[in-house]
């Protein structure tokens, strides 16, 4: 139905390359209105044109462990905002969706057509940027797949540190298990009692990825 509406307000259905993750309808690279985007628009450079399987276990995590209705939230690293239109429509959370890379904007906006989904807002951060007033009346923070260099556990590790400084009661970072998501586990273990969570799902995809969870102070 969501796909429908999308149709109606001009982007071009193209079903067999969609993903459809628990009633949200992701684009793949090969999708028609995605592959006029990259003729149109500066190309994405910082991984944020592909759909994580992490999000799909994140996705399946959080309807087990529902967050509160209407709650506000942060994405970061949200790449074409799948998992921000997620909390918008199963949680009717009013989402800010950061990415460091300012040209995923169309690719958001395609996204949330696709979804009918209105409470999302695209900015463009990177992790070291995200201040403490940003932060301030957040109630989660999520994220997938965004520590996948050994330079980016340090800001992250900053930002969950600023994200509860500034009362942040939800924190939950979904990734494979590479070694700077371990290493961030690790930091958070020590510091703010976080826990890392195995997650396993059998649909779409078979798959087995892992959770951080920090929880406010």
């Amino acid at each position: 139905m969501a796909a429908k509406k999308a149709h109606k307000s001009g982007y071009k259905t193209d079903d067999k390359n969609m993903h459809i993750l628990h009633d949200i309808y992701l684009p793949k690279a090969q999708h028609k209105e995605i592959r006029r985007f990259k003729r149109l628009y500066e190309e994405p450079s910082l991984h944020g044109t592909k759909v994580w399987r992490s999000s799909a276990v994140l996705m399946d995590y959080l309807l087990e462990n529902p967050i509160r209705k209407r709650a506000k939230v942060l994405e970061i690293g949200c790449g074409w905002g799948g998992l921000s239109c997620f909390m918008a429509k199963h949680f009717d959370a009013r989402v800010t969706a950061v990415d460091a890379d300012g040209a995923l904007a169309p690719y958001v906006e395609f996204v949330k057509a696709l979804n009918d989904v209105k409470k999302v807002e695209f900015v463009t951060k990177r992790f070291e940027k995200i201040t403490k007033k940003d932060l301030q009346g957040i109630h989660t923070l999520i994220g997938s797949e965004i520590c996948f260099w050994d330079e980016m556990t340090k800001p992250l590790y900053n930002l969950i540190k600023r994200a509860r400084d500034a009362g942040v009661k939800n924190i939950l970072i979904a990734d494979p298990g590479r070694t700077p998501f371990l290493n961030l586990v690790d930091k958070c273990e020590a510091k703010f009692d976080g826990e890392m969570l195995g997650h396993t799902i059998k649909k779409p995809w078979k798959t087995e990825k892992f959770i951080l969870k920090v929880s406010g102070r």
